[in-house]
């Protein structure tokens, strides 16, 4: 199970994902979690033990400590997830060469040669028919503009981390938040008992729809539908099926979002107020229902902005020529905004929205850029009391220390991207 056999680990996760897409066991989001965090923690830490109080936390919201004897969630959810597996590998999952189990008295997944282990046919879960085995696209040669596109982007190594934040960063170091006007905008972001989710962008998957020119749902992606046409998909690119898998089944985020994450802790940084660190990929709508929210760039590389769009005028479109994503406004007859220049008179873009999130019980911010420095300088300007001051002089009024949901394009000035050199080109609420 070694993590530098880099085929073999390909292959489990391949696995993996033609698993949790299964109608086996993406119908029910928690038992998609589990098997997503377990094997997760086998394929990227490595680990060759998992306990029933880390499952319980990690993926089932459980406090830390909490009583295994009393609360049996995690053992009533694993024993469900063990017989959809038997049920998978005996019907949809015939054909896998390799079988994935979960041992009882441990929760740490086993990956097995199908030759190594005698499974006994089981019935499919009650409504759902018989699956007809799926066909193997023949193997071609690899594109390099697969990989040479991968490798600009971050390596995401864990699909979920609990950012435990213990001590405040005094007002020095915390980008200059000492004014009410910005405490009062990330107090709507960062509440005190509600959790609130960081949710990185998917850079595979949008370096992946840029190739194909094949745009990818919401819905698509969250059950992970689009992993059955993914050869067909590919080849009618030009693209090595094989290659492009590799691709897509790998975590990674934009270099930016890390970036912008880092700053992000320093605006706002109380112990309190918890942050979860969330890849897109792992992301659910149970929680954009009933969490806060920080969304990370644009509903290609993050489909979870999606639901939001209908609602906003602020969209972003592809320029595949140039290589480049910019807004365009579509309630101004389709106004562009590519960026522009370059070294000191480089002009982009950041687009910034505050709207409910999906249950209408929190906030949800979204946070877009023509690139890295426009990204950060986001993070600059709604860290500065001056900028987020302009930019509530500009929205309706509403009750005090509060913001209306809204939408603003920035256009940012420079390298160095301060909020100086940053203009409000346009702020408005969105459409109900």
């Amino acid at each position: 199970m070694a993590r530098g056999n880099g085929v073999k680990v390909d292959a489990r996760r391949l696995l993996v994902e033609r698993v949790a897409s299964s109608r086996y066991v993406n119908r029910s989001a928690r038992l998609r979690d589990l098997l997503l965090y377990l094997t997760d923690r086998v394929l990227e830490d490595e680990t060759g033990e998992i306990h029933e109080q880390e499952v319980g936390c990690r993926v089932f919201g459980r406090r830390p400590n909490y009583d295994t004897n009393s609360d049996n969630i995690v053992r009533v959810h694993a024993s469900m997830l063990r017989k959809r597996l038997e049920q998978y590998f005996s019907a949809e999952g015939a054909v896998e060469s390799m079988i994935l189990e979960i041992p009882k008295g441990n929760y740490a997944p086993v990956f097995r040669e199908r030759g190594e282990v005698e499974m006994e046919p089981a019935a499919p879960p009650a409504g759902l028919p018989a699956a007809t085995p799926l066909g193997v696209e023949p193997e071609r040669q690899r594109d390099w503009r697969l990989w040479a596109l991968a490798s600009a982007a971050l390596l995401f190594a864990s699909s979920t981390a609990l950012l435990l934040v213990r001590q405040s960063l005094s007002a020095k170091d915390a980008l200059g938040v000492t004014g009410p006007t910005v405490r009062d905008f990330w107090s709507q972001v960062f509440q005190s008992g509600r959790p609130t989710d960081v949710v990185l962008d998917d850079a595979s998957m949008g370096l992946y729809q840029e190739l194909t020119r094949h745009p990818l749902s919401l819905s698509d992606y969250f059950d992970r539908s689009y992993l059955r046409g993914l050869a067909g998909t590919a080849a009618a690119a030009r693209l090595d099926p094989e290659a492009a898998s590799s691709l897509v089944l790998r975590r990674q985020t934009s270099v930016s979002g890390v970036t912008f994450l880092a700053k992000l802790l320093a605006i706002e940084n109380h112990a309190d107020r918890p942050a979860l660190l969330r890849f897109a990929r792992d992301y659910s709508f149970r929680e954009l229902k009933a969490d806060n929210a920080v969304l990370l760039g644009n509903s290609r590389s993050n489909p979870w902005i999606e639901p939001f769009e209908p609602n906003l005028g602020l969209r972003w479109v592809s320029d595949p020529a140039a290589g480049i994503y910019y807004p365009v406004d579509t309630w101004s007859d389709g106004k562009k905004y590519p960026p522009a220049g370059s070294g000191d008179t480089h002009e982009g873009y950041c687009t910034i929205a505050l709207a409910p999130n999906l249950g209408h019980t929190g906030n949800v911010l979204i946070v877009s850029g023509t690139g890295g420095s426009a990204l950060n300088a986001g993070a600059d300007f709604l860290a500065n009391e001056q900028a987020v001051s302009a930019l509530r002089r500009r929205l309706p009024a509403a009750k005090e220390h509060v913001f209306p949901s809204f939408e603003a394009l920035i256009q940012v000035r420079g390298r160095g991207g301060l909020p100086r050199d940053a203009i409000i080109v346009l702020c408005r609420t969105p459409r109900p």
